[in-house]
């Protein structure tokens, strides 16, 4: 399992966090995070293949108004 530079892994769990703490559990990019993790067969767990750079892109731009699907 990748190894973000927060020393988490990599997963559906660990960016609902960073989202969490970033931009509030209320937010969109949780909701976002949130969404996914339900329809994941492993949940949280669930392994996030995109580079965390990308990654914390994708959910800034779903915070700051773009939707993403």
């Amino acid at each position: 399992m990748p190894i973000i530079s927060t020393g988490h892994p990599s997963t559906l769990a660990t960016y609902l966090m960073l989202a969490g703490e970033l931009w509030g559990y209320d937010s969109r990019a949780v909701a976002f995070i949130e969404k996914k993790i339900s329809e994941s067969p492993n949940g949280a767990d669930e392994r996030v293949l995109a580079d965390e750079t990308q990654m914390l892109m994708v959910l800034a731009q779903i915070e700051y108004g773009r939707d993403i699907e």
